[in-house]
């Protein structure tokens, strides 16, 4: 006879509280006891009567470890009291509901079980019957999620870059951090339960209605360059990253975005630097081959004026000669980069601005 027939026959004989052959119904329940995937135990007297293979493997026991030992032996110290508690009220019929406590396995391994108990007859006296799942995976999941969550929070608030989280759709606000309030000026009050739109935060409307189709679309955004209006008007320029998250029953977006007006300025100066060097070059040239005709016409005009001071036509080109001298000079004296609109959306140098002394 296998060691699973003698727990077989012991449970048969114990469920029919009698010596006579057991029935099918019992043994059919004896076997589902033996073979169940949970854990199963009875409980007589404050101790192990039976234990199910599932029960044993769960703490990595072997069945004479446990057979006749007090059953909160293997409850972890701290629980002990609790189990009591929670098993008291189950077998009274005042609670319902699984209890979570600690189990000390063989190995000394501590795993977290959900039990529950209810009261029984075995063998002719009142025992408990016990199930028994192991928890452990689910704690640990929760456990480095909680974990996971107080490292977002802690990031969340501490982090030097802006962290928002917002409604997808309407761009309601419901949290940001510190960062967001001391750059933007505003406070939690005036940010919170109202939009981006409201606040007038996005300095071109069109671009946070863009990035919306995206997220929808693609479920993130990764370093779009934007520019945000603060609360004194102030506009600066930001690179913002966001992606869709569920919050609560709602598709929010959570949104990191970090400050770059520093550097955008930066690169501004440096492109100016550039042009300005472009600028200096060309006028450079200009200058020199304008200037050695210029000489030459204003050495005839001067010549031809002595014969006839009073001939208007030469007079007009004396003035257009000394205009084209002023420009000439404005271009010998550009020092910064400035431009000014033209034609059809176009830019030219402004060398008025640019010729002036800084």
């Amino acid at each position: 006879m296998t060691n699973n027939d003698n727990k077989e026959s012991h449970l048969v004989n114990g469920l029919t509280n009698s010596d006579e052959p057991p029935d099918q119904d019992a043994t059919f329940f004896a076997n589902i006891f033996i073979d169940s995937p949970i854990g199963i135990y009875i409980v007589q007297d404050g101790k192990f009567l039976f234990m199910n293979p599932e029960f044993l493997r769960i703490g990595g026991f072997d069945e004479q470890d446990l057979l006749g030992t007090d059953s909160l032996g293997i409850v972890l110290p701290e629980d002990r009291e609790k189990v009591k508690r929670c098993a008291v009220e189950m077998l009274k019929g005042k609670s319902h509901s699984p209890y979570e406590h600690r189990v000390l396995t063989k190995d000394g391994e501590i795993r977290w079980i959900l039990e529950t108990v209810t009261s029984i007859q075995f063998k002719g006296k009142r025992s408990v019957l016990g199930y028994f799942m192991d928890h452990t995976e689910h704690e640990r999941a929760k456990e480095a999620l909680n974990i996971s969550e107080d490292k977002f929070h802690k990031a969340f608030r501490s982090s030097p870059d802006w962290f928002v989280i917002s409604t997808l759709e309407d761009g309601f606000y419901v949290d940001v951090n510190e960062t967001f309030l001391s750059s933007t000026g505003y406070t939690k009050d005036e940010v919170l339960g109202r939009t981006s739109s409201e606040l007038r935060i996005w300095a071109d409307p069109n671009k946070r209605t863009e990035m919306v189709k995206t997220l929808r679309d693609k479920g993130v955004v990764r370093n779009l360059e934007v520019e945000f209006r603060m609360k004194s008007g102030e506009i600066r320029n930001m690179l913002w990253s966001a992606e869709v998250i569920d919050y609560g029953d709602e598709k929010c977006l959570i949104a990191v975005t970090r400050d770059i007006t520093a550097r955008h300025r930066a690169q501004q100066e440096r492109l100016k630097r550039e042009k300005l060097q472009g600028v200096l070059e060309t006028a450079a040239t200009a200058c020199h081959e304008i200037n050695q005709p210029l000489q030459y016409i204003f050495l005839l005009l001067g010549e031809i004026l002595e014969k006839d001071p009073e001939n208007e036509d030469l007079k007009e080109i004396k003035r257009q000669y000394d205009r084209i001298k002023g420009i000439t000079n404005k271009f010998e004296n550009i020092t910064v980069y400035e431009t000014t609109d033209y034609i059809k959306g176009e830019k030219i140098i402004d060398i008025d601005k640019a010729s002036k002394k800084r």
